[in-house]
């Protein structure tokens, strides 16, 4: 595994953490008939620091089945961490059992019943891309459990990137850090001078979106809008790209800007409309905004499927980074420094 996933195993449990990411150029809208196959391409910013856990547990029992994972359980494992405390629905428990039955299928171990424990360290379902993390965690667990059920088995990172995939588009950019850039099925590292970058999520609301991601991927074919999507996303991701490659901060900024907007812009404009959008999302909005306009300077602001605010500074903006932080101290905020 690469550096941001963990694996770690004992005779009949096996441990794998996998961290989300945040998309600056969007993954939104996927090819008919294909399973999570994006109409767009999507340029992503792995969060290291942010986690979601994944226990295998193989035993004699009658069916898998999905239960919390508790902090405790990580000492297991000489793993400290603070868990969130993950709700899954019940049918967000049939998927996710559903997709472990795929992996173990695919992976030659499906004989074999287990308990699936799993959780986060940051809230769940709310705008940070839990569904990616916790996908791709449960992929690389089920292939350390099935190297020792199965040693016959050899995937690589780009196989389990792409099983990952069919459960959670969004999972595949998950298995590589810092920068991995999606298209249609090809998914990769890409290297840009930004090697390592301070992140900031606002958490404004930490509720259960009313409108899941893959319900919003199907609702914004009605915008619109939605016509000439397609082309917008990959002229920003070729402009985006140029920027990062010449260290051109403040266009980088402009675009991404642009690109979250329209993404709810899509969301409000579909039948019928929803949107994610808050108070709270918009005070935040309102004070970068307005940073921007001050000094010239500032983070690269975006916004996922939920009405949390992700910022992401330079190294050499820390001070920046505390006094906006400062600057909004009624909000959460989880971040990747101290």
């Amino acid at each position: 595994m690469l550096k941001n996933q963990v694996e770690i195993s004992s005779k009949d449990r096996w441990l794998a953490s996998a961290p989300p990411n945040i998309a600056l150029i969007k993954y939104m809208g996927k090819k008919p008939q294909l399973r999570n196959v994006p109409t767009n391409s999507s340029l992503s910013y792995t969060l290291d620091h942010l986690r979601t856990y994944v226990e295998l547990e193989v035993g004699d029992f009658s069916k898998d089945d999905w239960v919390l994972l508790e902090s405790s359980l990580l000492m297991n494992f000489a793993v400290e961490d603070q868990l969130f405390g993950l709700e899954l629905s019940e049918k967000g428990k049939i998927r996710y059992l559903e997709f472990f039955s795929f992996l173990k299928k695919k992976m030659n171990i499906d004989n074999y019943n287990f308990i699936v424990r799993s959780n986060n360290n940051f809230p769940g379902d709310c705008g940070i891309a839990s569904s990616a993390s916790s996908f791709a965690a449960l992929t690389v667990a089920t292939y350390s459990a099935a190297k020792t059920l199965n040693p016959e088995i050899d995937l690589s990172l780009d196989d389990l990137a792409h099983l990952s995939r069919q459960g959670s588009g969004s999972s595949c950019r998950s298995f590589y850090s810092p920068w991995t850039q999606w298209e249609e099925s090809e998914i990769y590292q890409i290297d840009f001078p930004y090697k390592s970058l301070l992140h900031q999520v606002y958490v404004v609301e930490s509720e259960k979106k009313n409108v899941s991601s893959s319900e919003a991927h199907k609702r914004i074919t009605s915008s619109l809008l939605n016509q000439g999507r397609e082309a917008r996303a990959e002229e920003r991701l070729k402009n985006l790209c140029r920027s990062l490659k010449q260290l051109s901060w403040k266009e980088a900024f402009c675009i991404v800007w642009a690109e979250f907007w329209d993404m709810h812009a899509l969301f409000e404009t579909s039948h019928p409309p929803f949107g994610y959008m808050s108070k709270g999302s918009l005070r935040v909005l309102t004070c970068l905004r307005k940073h921007w306009e001050e000094f010239d300077d500032g983070p690269i602001v975006t916004m996922d499927a939920g009405p949390n605010i992700h910022c992401l500074y330079r190294d050499d903006q820390r001070k920046m980074a505390e006094k906006i932080q400062k600057e909004l101290k009624d909000f959460s905020v989880y971040k990747n420094y101290e």
